[in-house]
């Protein structure tokens, strides 16, 4: 027999119908099902649950003309074991979205400025600010510099990361620089003609004035032109000006000269002592800040990272508490500190500027930490259903050119992702490519909701999520499953389960059925829904239909409803459905995904069934497909590894000596069944690829191999056979070295 090709995947939205785990001849509970590919991305409720919750549109059992293969290549089961280590890594994309969903202006007002070349009076800055920062300033390492440039050049660009205090240091810097007033200038100024809005009312700059222009929304425009024709301005009329800009921002290299990047910032504590101090008094506030609890809700509320503005509000609420209640109630101030943050979230939620800016902000919500291509994608999606598409008519432009529908090229990414509060990051380990996830972790689950409940959109919201679930990224259909759906039906279950859950559930979609089982592990964490969603597994666990039956294992496996999930798994390995079968397969590696520990009760539970004549197959099936998708890192047991990953069961065996005897067995019984031999040989195959790389696992495999040969001459045969196609002339990638150590133990059996 020739072993089928290792690493073979199951393909986005590969349809789940049922096929006989026993062959055509065996029990006849919930016989095969028809496969079907899963239907188009459309609306979420294309099924309607009939009075008993099953829907009228589900196939019923027994419709088996044209069924796919029932083992082998091209059977779900053979993709089921096609992909080592599947498990493991949709165990951390599951925990990772999961985890998802569990500023930097020192103070002051912001100022209305016209625009369109007409005159207005000049705002002074706030005296509250100028009060703050003269005495409560924090200074960097950078602020010696960035003074020596402002006084060579009158006019300094400031660029640097949210909460690094770019404000603060901007206002420091005039008020040493400046004799006359500090004008506050607004953030949509047009630059292009900046020096002549800079003028007075008598038609000139103000000697010795100082402007601060924060963050200017058209800066893609300023040319070393423009800059210089501001600054010979200035310096005719001896005024200061400092603009301050975000990371990465400015399009014009020629204009770096005049660019400071900020890359020091205090720290938050830091900022709050300075407050405090000029508030109470440098030995009050001292006393203070030496207290461990009020320096642990510090920490706790601004975290380690730079919020010079955050802190400087925690400072202030902290010294209206000293002087209404004689000292600081950490309580009281958490409180204070989460409604000024839902506030800020509100506002800012509701000042997204229009579908394109929104969508991008629920896609980035729901696929938090994900490249930006599949954030990119998903965000046009949704914009797609969102956008009124609707005839109109558009009038040509000041050059007679009609002005495009949707221009792409509107809004850069690091505009977008400024406005939304948003970074990107590097990819881990050297990969190329970007990250993209809010600053706040708290903001990806509060879009979430807010998308939700405030707008009319809930229809367009679930069919999005239908096609997200589908996507051909795995990250990306368990993130949308998991903090999206999940998220969903922790807010409004009762809607999800009728319109999703339910119709998913009896659905031919092994990728939605999956994403039931992720989004229940969100919801089940809130009390009333797990109880909810206990009796709705339940039904389905005990409902004749494969696909039900399937759904209701995959959630077990996530530990979302039962206590005791491998006993409820193994009733399930009776039922005569590959469907079921693999769905065990996969719920069992998920639970030891999550916990090792839980590998003696699987591997037992699996060997006993494997002894029954009904379940044998379907227990066989499900030891495999645990071998293949689960693997340990060997950065965490094994330096020595040449290879990332080994086969956890393998290790583990290897390791506990209670393992090894059902482990032996459950193999022995792998190699030597004949309707998954397809399976087992293919995962033998990738093990013997792996320990091809590595010396330790290679001796641990001929390990397995003698304890598996040893009097049973059968199995022994089996393993010859496949080291004899491991090194075949015609075989592509051949195992040298695992044929000739597997050969040698062989031999030494007697084999």
């Amino acid at each position: 027999m020739t072993a089928g090709p290792a690493g073979a995947a199951p393909a986005a939205g590969a349809s789940g119908g049922s096929q006989p785990a026993a062959g055509s001849g065996g029990p006849t509970a919930g016989a095969a099902g028809t496969t079907s590919p899963p239907p188009a991305a459309g609306p979420a409720t294309p099924e309607q649950p009939a009075p008993n919750g099953t829907p009228d549109s589900a196939p019923s059992p027994g419709a088996g003309e044209g069924a796919a293969p029932q083992s082998g290549p091209g059977a779900e089961s053979y993709e089921a074991t096609g992909r080592l280590g599947q498990g493991s890594q949709r165990r951390g994309h599951l925990q990772n979205a999961v985890a998802n969903v569990e500023g930097d202006m020192v103070g002051g007002d912001k100022y209305v400025v016209l625009l369109g070349g007409s005159r207005r009076k000049l705002r002074v800055l706030s005296p509250l600010t100028v009060e703050r920062v003269r005495f409560a300033y924090c200074a960097p390492a950078d602020l010696p510099d960035a003074r020596d440039a402002l006084l060579r050049q009158r006019l300094l660009i400031l660029r640097g990361a949210a909460g690094h205090g770019k404000s603060g240091m901007a206002v420091r810097l005039l008020l040493g620089a400046c004799q006359g007033t500090l004008y506050h200038l607004d953030g949509g100024v047009d630059l292009t003609s900046l020096a002549d809005q800079l003028e007075n009312d008598s038609g000139v700059i103000e000697p010795g004035a100082g402007f601060l222009l924060e963050r200017p929304e058209d800066i893609a425009s300023l040319s070393r032109e423009t800059y210089d024709k501001v600054q010979g301005a200035l310096s005719q009329a001896g005024a200061w000006m400092v603009v301050t800009v975000a990371a990465g921002e400015l399009a014009d290299g020629e204009l770096l000269a005049g660019v400071r990047d900020l890359s020091d910032a205090p720290q938050p504590w830091e900022v709050v002592r300075a407050h405090l101090r000029w508030r109470l008094g440098e030995r009050d506030a001292d006393r203070l800040m030496a207290r461990d609890d009020v320096r642990e809700v510090v920490t706790e509320l601004l975290g380690d990272l730079p919020a010079c503005r955050q802190a400087g509000e925690l400072a202030a609420v902290m010294g209206e508490h000293v002087d209404l209640y004689g000292g600081v109630d950490l309580d009281r101030l958490r409180e204070h500190r989460a409604r000024l943050e839902a506030e800020d979230f509100e506002i800012w939620a509701e000042s997204l500027p229009d579908p394109a800016t929104r969508s991008f902000a629920l896609a980035l919500a729901v696929l938090n930490g994900l490249p930006q291509e599949d954030v990119a994608e998903a965000a046009r999606s949704l914009r797609d259903r969102l956008e009124d598409d609707s005839p109109y008519v558009r009038a040509p432009g000041p050059d007679g050119r009609l002005p495009l529908a949707r221009d792409p090229f509107r809004t850069p990414r690091r505009r977008q992702l400024h406005r939304l509060r948003a970074q990107e990051l590097d990819q881990p380990d050297g990969e190329p490519g970007k990250l993209l996830e809010y600053r706040d972790p708290a903001y990806a689950r509060r879009v979430i909701v807010h998308a939700w409940t405030q707008y009319e959109i809930q229809a367009e919201i679930l069919d999005w999520l239908a096609e997200l679930v589908t996507h051909p990224s795995e990250q990306v259909r368990v993130y949308a499953a998991a903090a999206g759906l999940g998220v969903l039906a922790a807010e409004s279950y009762r809607t999800v389960e009728r319109r999703v859950l339910v119709p998913w559930a009896y659905g031919d979609s092994v990728p939605r059925r999956t994403a039931v089982a992720y989004a229940l592990a969100v919801a089940c964490q809130n009390p009333w829904v797990r109880e909810q969603a206990d009796a709705l597994v339940d039904g389905w666990y005990a409902d004749d239909h494969p696909a039900a039956r399937a759904t209701a294992a995959r959630v077990h496996g996530l530990g979302a409803v039962s206590g005791s999930p491998v006993e409820e798994l193994g009733r399930l390995l009776p039922v005569d459905s590959v469907t079921v079968a693999v769905a065990v397969g996969y719920a069992l590696a998920d639970l030891v995904a999550d916990d090792p520990d839980v590998t003696g009760a699987v591997l037992s539970m699996l060997r006993a069934r494997a002894e029954e004549h009904r379940s044998s197959r379907a227990a066989t099936l499900a030891f495999l497909i645990v071998a293949a998708q689960v693997v340990v890192e060997t950065r965490e047991v094994e330096p020595d590894a040449t290879v990332p990953e080994w086969p956890t069961l393998l290790h583990l065996a290897h390791r506990r000596h209670e393992l090894r005897d059902p482990f032996v067995r459950l193999w022995r019984g792998a190699l030597n069944e004949s309707f998954f031999h397809d399976e087992a040989e293919q995962v033998i195959g990738q093990w013997a690829r792996l320990a091809e790389r590595d010396s330790l696992l290679r001796e641990m495999f001929r390990l397995l191999v003698g304890a598996i040969a040893h009097g049973d001459t059968r199995s022994g045969r089996i393993l010859r056979g496949c080291a004899e196609d491991w090194v075949h002339p015609e075989r592509v990638v051949r195992f040298p070295l695992t044929a000739r150590v597997v050969r040698a133990q062989l031999d030494l059996e007697g084999v």
